[in-house]
């Protein structure tokens, strides 16, 4: 057994070994052939070979170190330095000590924030932008004892630092944000989503960049570092810090493309720059407000949960108060009648306190409909026996409304397997409030409640024919602002027009999370 676990031990750490040996191999090969890529491209901008290596193939480099574990760095470290190695013996680098001093130095800003890496919110923006500005510094800083290469070298450093990296910020959390599923055959048969949508706001804000650098006439080509920002801008509002980033290398791609700048390198180089501060900064914004937002509708969430049940309590309270005012009150009432019938039979030949019996049984009725209107007001009795269609119909019976000439009509299609008790009884509350107020003040000789379900919210209209509410008063009193605050606590709206008659409007979410 102890020799099959050893064997086994074995196995598991030769697989492993293995495979990190292939990882690595794979990212020398591959850092390689793009460092050498970009050195190309470098010193097709720049035109000298020691200085093409600081611009975007130092991106491309402190970029992968910001994101990847230390186990990589002396990979890449490694395949720069023989690549730089290698040039120098091809094309006669002057200063090989000085690149190569540099990018020892440019370590020590990436150890300080690598372990922030992980973090995606605006401040690792801001913080690997001050990381890039602190290596850019490091990197040029053996260049300053060579007069005016010292500040060509922290400018090409902050350019392709600034470019570079931050595209592969948005690279490796794409590969690390995403569930990857091994290709098998249930995966083979899906279809590919391309996300065209997508492709298509790209291409087209990379072509209408390309077409302000070659297309505006002369007499605007001053405003063309103003059009960069556009992309920048729309990419950004769409897609967060990723999409002012992707933009900002649309840009550099779009100012590269372009002719004009091939008597001034530096101007471009300064576009660059500036364009890619600019990606970066508005990114990090961008990223803090949606932060913001979603930290406030969270808090916005939770204080309508909290709401929720605060009216949950309050109507169990009240239901528990009621129950108790009706069986004390309620029984003694009874028995106080009671007794005042037995002395009215008993003294039947005593007018004065036959009398007074039947004034305590008059006074003992009085105080029983009082109790019976409060305990109305502090629950409604009806939703504790019947449904909430069937509650509403009983109301409309109890306010005697045709008695008062006034024509009723309800239609009701809410299913209420799906409420709340809040919903019940808030809902029921502004039909209550709401007939009340017509009885009193309307004047009206028709009313409609209607009451429905529609996109996942409940809807509730109130609706007369009468004189309206006086001036001011759907603003406050008549209980409507209670009722406002409750459906405001449930995350709804209540709205009052007075045209042509009073219009009470209640939208309730159905399921507030």
């Amino acid at each position: 057994m102890t020799l099959n676990w050893r064997i086994a031990c074995l196995t598991v750490g030769n697989e492993h070994f293995f495979s990190r040996l292939i990882t690595v191999v794979a990212c020398f090969f591959i850092f390689s052939a793009a460092w050498f890529c970009l050195w190309s491209i470098s010193l097709h901008l720049v035109e000298r070979p020691e200085l093409a290596a600081l611009l975007f193939p130092f991106g491309l480099r402190l970029g992968l170190m910001l994101q990847c574990p230390r186990g990589y760095w002396p990979v890449l470290l490694g395949a720069e330095w023989l690549l730089v190695y290698w040039l120098a013996q091809e094309v006669a680098l002057t200063h090989l000590p000085l690149l190569m001093i540099g990018s020892v130095l440019t370590l020590l800003p990436v150890a300080l924030t690598s372990r922030y890496r992980h973090q995606r919110d605006w401040r690792t923006l801001l913080l690997q932008g001050a990381a890039l500005t602190a290596a850019a510094l490091l990197q040029s800083l053996p260049w300053l004892g060579q007069g005016e290469a010292a500040w060509n070298a922290l400018l090409l450093t902050l350019t392709g630092g600034l470019t570079l990296a931050p595209i592969c910020l948005v690279f490796w959390h794409y590969l690390t944000s995403t569930t990857w599923l091994p290709l098998g055959p249930s995966l083979v048969s899906q279809p590919v989503n391309w996300r065209g949508r997508h492709l298509i706001w790209y291409l087209l804000l990379f072509i209408v960049s390309l077409w302000l650098q070659l297309g505006l006439p002369a007499e605007l080509s001053r405003f063309t570092p103003f059009c960069l920002a556009l992309p920048i801008i729309a990419l950004a509002w769409h897609y967060g810090w990723q999409g002012a980033l992707i933009a900002t290398l649309m840009n550099a791609i779009a100012l590269i493309a372009s002719q004009t700048w091939h008597d001034h390198p530096v101007d471009l180089l300064l576009s660059l720059l500036a364009q890619s501060l600019t990606g970066l900064l508005l990114g990090a914004g961008i990223q803090r407000l949606r932060e913001l937002n979603q930290s406030l509708q969270k808090e916005l969430a939770r204080n309508h949960r909290l709401a929720e049940r605060l009216l949950e309590t309050e109507e169990s309270v009240r239901r528990d108060v009621a129950r108790e005012l009706h069986d004390d009150i309620g029984q003694t009432i009874t028995a106080i009648r009671t007794q005042a019938g037995i002395v009215q039979r008993l003294a039947a030949d005593n007018g004065g306190v036959k009398q007074s019996g039947q004034l305590i049984e008059q006074l003992s009725l009085g105080v029983y409909d009082a109790v019976r209107r409060l305990l109305g007001r502090l629950r409604p009795r009806q939703l504790d026996d019947l449904t909430l269609a069937q509650a509403i119909r009983s109301l409309l019976r109890e306010m005697e409304l045709e008695s008062r000439g006034i024509v009723s009509h309800l239609d009701w299609r809410i299913d209420e397997t799906a409420l709340s008790e809040s919903q019940r009884v808030t809902l029921f509350r502004v039909c209550q409030e709401g007939l009340n107020n017509i009885v009193k003040h309307a004047n009206a000789s028709a009313v409609t409640l209607q009451g429905w379900q529609q996109d996942e919210r409940l809807m509730l209209v109130i609706e007369d024919d009468g004189s309206g509410l006086p001036p001011g008063s759907h603003q406050q009193g008549f209980g409507l602002t209670g009722m406002r605050e409750r459906v405001s606590a449930l995350g709804g709206t209540l709205t009052i027009s007075c045209t042509h008659g009073t219009r009470v409007s209640v939208s309730l979410p159905q399921r507030y999370v």
